[in-house]
């Protein structure tokens, strides 16, 4: 017996839309201390890969802004430690007016991170 066109077409569900500001939150809770992509996935009932995805196409938006500064997040220790208490880190900024370099002490760095930070 043929049930071709007898029964109806399996429904598939229609593909979820999500603001800029979910994907925000989410992207923002993935680079939390202490957790995973994996675990914010499951919390906000989405793929990993989603997650990944989001990221990168949030970083790609910030690299090709102007005022974007790419900061190394870590200092090795072994800087810190072989580094003299004169001893400074170098930070070379670009400007419309021309590059600026600063000179920053790296007994304050972590006044150096809230000073960037409030650069934008």
């Amino acid at each position: 017996m043929d049930t071709q066109g007898l029964l109806p077409a399996p429904a598939t569900p229609p593909r979820r839309k999500h603001s800029p500001e979910f994907k925000e939150q989410v992207v923002a809770a993935s680079y939390a201390p202490d957790t995973s992509v994996a675990r914010v996935a499951q919390q906000f009932k989405i793929n990993a890969n989603l997650v990944h995805k989001w990221r990168r196409q949030l970083e790609s938006k910030a690299a090709g802004c102007d005022d974007f500064i790419k900061v190394a997040p870590r200092i090795p220790a072994r800087a810190l430690s072989t580094s003299g208490p004169d001893a400074t880190l170098k930070v070379e900024l670009s400007s419309t007016l021309g590059p600026v370099t600063i000179h920053w002490p790296m007994a304050e760095l972590a006044d150096l991170a809230s000073w960037l930070k409030s650069l934008s």
